[in-house]
This record gives structure tokens, C-alpha cells and sequence, in this order.
């Protein structure tokens, strides 16, 4: 079952959280530096103003009383135009303690009662008042003068008018611009920390998520970078080094596992072996004595007086015939027995041409053309570790399944090779049946050589053939292999340990040739 990830709902990527913990605190450092900045600058600018208002006073106190002591109305009310005419002055006006104006300059004559009021109200409290004002939609910042000249001279309070509207468009000004830096430094900052978080957080945990989510899946051979941040780093070493011990342990269960079902096919073939030797123990009971009838009879009646020459070799065949089957009973019988070591020796080339002579009518009945390529009875002769019956019974059973899959005709060729690619090197000798059959699907050459396997239709083989092969010739020393012809047929290459000239194998081999041709000799004699 594949697992599929599912968000959590509500949940935040790791990446946003990182990013989160950088800009927040960047934003709030801002902003509070912003309204403490903007706090401070509106002080100072508001201190700036009044006291510049303040020396503005103290001028206008000094000239005001030097002009009334020389009782020079009209130079104070000169001396008031110059001053209304200075910088953010918007007007000045003079009253006596009975509210009697002296001078107002035309800048503030509609707002004369206002001022009247604050003079009186200085007069009163015997101060100087400063205090922020709306004049005529205005602000403005008003500051009281006391005025004392001489005694001859009554005591007058002048109030000034000062602008303050410009103190408050250049607050306005200066928090445009510090919100305009706050938001350029918060945008930079967030692209920075997106930047990093991405880098070094979200790709490398986003590899992480992604590698566990393919293991989740079944896929042990995912691996993630290891990049990012430390601990992430860490992480994904960590995650690599698990996978890694995940496939090996994969690795070792289907070993284990496949271990596990060929020791259970071993244990079924065996069973199975076991049950066909008991079978065919049974067997050979059973036909045993009928061949024991027929090779005696063939034999007595092959010795009468007056049998014809013919006659008498059909019935040598069936003798020899019927020996043979008993034989290849007795092998069949041996696949459920621990195998014995053979010391045997038998002409290749020989037992290949019998084979080949035995299968001839059949070969003619299905329109196959059977040919033997290899050394010939003058030249070198390949001599095999193997007696010659067990030789024969390899050489025909792969003769016999390469003329039983060319129904419709076709070619057997057995090749004796002269050169044997083997790692017994000169030591081996191999030969080789060919066919232009159909083949062996791919899928069936591993199993091919197993007991009871077969590939021939519904009742047409026992499976039990190249199983016989195989235990003959690995029993004796060699190896056998399947694999497809030029031709697009089978091909089964078999490698047997070669008999060396004056081995002690060759020399049994030679005393039993000599005996047999001494015993031919004897029945020779006996038959004339």
C-alpha cells in the first residue's frame, strides 16, 4: 500500500515559521523605533520653536522699552512692523493693563480681542504665558511680553504670534520619510530572510519530507542532499545512513528469503526424487524379471545351432537392448541415492554414433537430418571419465528431446569439439547437441534441469530426462549447459573430465577392452 502525505489543516510550512520569527521581530523593532523617533523629533521641533519665540520676545522687550523711554510711540509701532515682518512672525499687539491697545499689526488685527484677553490675563497671573493656539483656522504658538519702562510710563504686555503650522507639515515630512525607510528595511529584510529560510531551511527540509515520503512508499534507495543548515545537514547524513541500512537489510531478508524457498525446492525435489526412486524400485521389480525371460531367451536362442546369421544379431540387439533398460531402471533408481564415485572410461565419439545409429528410423520419420561433427574412428579420439553406458544414456536423452521438438522436421547435429573452453582446460573434453526446434523460452532455462520440469505439452514428458543428465554428469565431474542455437533451437553444451594416455582409468579401460574382445572372441567361437 502506497502512503500518501497529507497536509495537517491549520499547519504552517517550517519555512513560513522561519521566516515569520525573522520579519516579526524586525517589523516591531521598526515600528517602535519609529513612534519613539517620531515622538522625540516632535519635541525637539516644538523646543526649537519655542525658543526661537522666546529670543524673538526678549528683542522685542529690549526695543520696545529702549523706544518708550525716549516716549517714541510711533518708533514702537515701527519697531513692531519689523519684528511682525521677521520669519514665521505672523503679527504683534501691545495693551495696557486696561486693555487699551497701543499698537496691533495688521497680521492679527481681526484676532485684537484673543490677544486682549491673554494680556489681561498676564497682568493678572504678573507672568510671562506661552501656550499653542488656533487663530483663524491657524496654529499658531502665542508668547506674552511684559513691558516695564519708566515710571512715567504705564506697564504694557505685548503678545507675539508665531506660526506653528510648519512644525507640524515637517513632522508630517519627517514620519513620511522614516515610515518610507521602515518599510524599505522591513521589504529587504523579508526578502533576505526568504532567501536564507529557503536555502537553508526549506529546500533541504522539503529533500527530507520528499525522501521520507518515497521510503514511506516502498523506495529504499531514495537519498537526499545534505546541504542547509546544520542540524539539517545532520539530518539528512542521518536519513542517508538509515536508508542505506534499510536496503541492506532488504538485501538480506530476500537473500534469506530466497534462500529459504530454494531450500523448500530442494526439500520438494528431493521428496519427489525420493518418491520416484521408490517407483521405480518398484518397477524394477516388476519388469525385472520379464527382461531377465527376454535377455535369456535372446541369449539361447542367439547360441542354437543352424540360427541364421540376421536372425542371430536382431537377437543379439534384444539382448543387449533389454540389458540396457535394465541399466537405465537402475539409474533412475539412483536419483533418490547419494551419488558414487565412477571410474570409468569410454570412447565419446563411439557412444555418440550409436546414439545417433539407435535414433536413425525415428530421425527418418519425422524428415530430421541427423549429422555427427567431430574426430573420426582414424584420427584422435576423445576419451571421457564416464562408462560407456552412462555416456550413452546423456548422449540419448538429449538426443531424443531434440528429436521430439522438431515435429514437422528439421536438424540434430552433434558436435564433438576440439577445442573445450573449460576451466579443467585441456583436461575436459566437450560436445555439444544441436537442434532446430523451437528453443527454451528464457524464463525456463534456470529451471530446465530441475526433476519433474517439463516443457512439452500435457502428458508428453515425465521431466525426468535432463534431471538424469545433469546428476550423470556432475556425478562424474562435468558440467552441462542450456542455451539457444544459431538456428533459433536448443543448444546443450556438456563438458566431461577428459582420460589422459597412461592414467590408471586408461589402462582399466584398456584391460576391460581386452577383455571384451577376448570374451567376443570366445562367443565367436562358441556360435561357429
Amino acid at each position: 500500500m502506497v502512503l500518501q502525505h497529507q497536509r495537517r489543516p491549520g499547519g504552517m510550512r517550517l519555512a513560513h515559521q522561519f521566516w515569520l520569527s525573522l520579519v516579526l521581530p524586525i517589523a516591531m523593532a521598526i515600528l517602535l523605533y519609529g513612534i519613539f523617533a517620531s515622538a522625540h523629533r516632535k519635541q525637539v521641533l516644538r523646543e526649537e520653536a519655542t525658543a526661537e519665540l522666546r529670543n524673538y520676545a526678549t528683542l522685542l522687550q529690549a526695543f520696545v522699552e529702549s523706544a518708550l523711554q525716549r516716549k517714541d510711540v510711533a518708533l514702537v509701532r515701527r519697531r513692531a512692523e519689523d519684528f511682525a515682518s521677521a520669519e514665521r512672525i505672523l503679527g504683534i499687539a501691545a495693551f495696557t493693563r486696561e486693555g487699551e491697545a497701543i499698537f496691533i499689526t495688521k497680521g492679527v488685527e481681526r484676532e485684537a480681542e484673543r490677544l486682549e484677553q491673554l494680556a489681561r490675563r498676564a497682568f493678572r497671573e504678573g507672568g510671562d504665558i506661552e501656550e499653542a493656539a488656533s487663530l483663524a483656522e491657524q496654529s499658531v504658538l502665542l508668547r506674552t511680553v511684559s513691558i516695564r519702562p519708566s515710571s512715567a510710563n504705564q506697564p504694557l504686555v505685548a503678545v507675539l504670534v508665531r506660526d506653528r503650522h510648519y512644525v507640524e507639515v515637517l513632522e508630517r515630512t519627517l514620519n513620511h520619510g522614516l515610515a518610507v525607510t521602515g518599510v524599505v528595511l522591513l521589504l529587504v529584510s523579508a526578502i533576505v530572510a526568504g532567501l536564507v529560510g529557503r536555502f537553508t531551511v526549506a529546500l533541504p527540509a522539503r529533500a527530507i519530507l520528499a525522501g521520507a515520503e518515497r521510503v514511506a512508499s516502498g523506495d529504499l534507495d531514495a537519498a537526499v542532499p545534505e546541504r542547509g543548515a546544520e542540524e539539517l545537514s545532520r539530518l539528512a547524513s542521518t536519513f542517508n545512513t538509515m536508508t542505506s541500512s534499510l536496503r541492506e537489510a532488504r538485501e538480506r531478508a530476500v537473500r534469506e528469503e530466497a534462500a529459504r524457498v530454494n531450500g523448500e525446492r530442494k526439500l520438494q525435489q528431493a521428496q519427489a526424487l525420493a518418491a520416484a526412486g521408490q517407483v521405480a524400485t518398484s518397477l524394477g521389480h516388476e519388469i525385472g524379471s520379464p527382461l531377465n525371460v527376454i535377455h535369456g531367451r535372446a541369449r539361447r536362442a542367439a547360441d542354437l545351432p543352424g540360427c541364421p546369421e540376421h536372425l542371430r544379431a536382431e537377437l543379439e540387439t534384444i539382448a543387449r537392448q533389454s540389458e540396457r533398460i535394465t541399466r537405465v531402471v537402475s539409474r533412475l533408481v539412483s536419483l533418490a541415492r547419494p551419488p558414487r564415485p565412477q571410474q570409468a572410461d569410454s570412447d565419446l565419439r563411439r557412444v555418440i554414433d550409436d546414439v545417433v545409429a539407435f535414433l536413425g528410423p525415428e530421425c527418418r520419420k519425422r524428415g530430421i537430418e541427423a549429422s555427427v561433427v567431430g574426430p573420426r574412428e582414424g584420427g584422435a579420439r576423445a576419451r571421457v571419465a564416464l562408462d560407456s553406458d552412462r555416456l550413452f544414456q546423456v548422449v540419448f536423452n538429449l538426443c531424443l528431446n531434440a528429436v521430439e521438438a522438431q515435429c514437422g522436421g528439421g536438424e540434430l547435429v552433434v558436435r564433438v569439439l576440439p577445442e573445450c573452453d573449460s576451466p579443467a582446460g585441456s583436461g575436459a573434453v566437450c560436445f555439444e547437441v544441436e537442434d532446430a526446434g523451437p528453443g527454451i523460452p528464457a524464463e525456463d532455462l534456470h529451471r530446465i534441469f530441475e526433476p519433474f520440469f517439463t516443457t512439452k505439452a500435457a502428458g508428453g514428458g515425465s521431466g525426468l530426462g535432463l534431471a538424469i543428465v545433469r546428476g550423470i554428469v556432475e556425478e562424474a565431474g562435468g558440467s552441462v549447459e542450456a542455451a539457444a542455437s544459431s538456428t533459433g533451437g536448443a543448444r546443450f553444451r556438456v563438458t566431461l573430465p577428459a582420460i589422459v594416455s597412461g592414467s590408471p582409468a586408461s589402462v582399466e579401460a584398456s584391460s576391460e577392452a581386452s577383455s571384451e574382445s577376448s570374451r567376443g572372441g570366445r562367443e565367436e567361437g562358441q556360435k561357429a
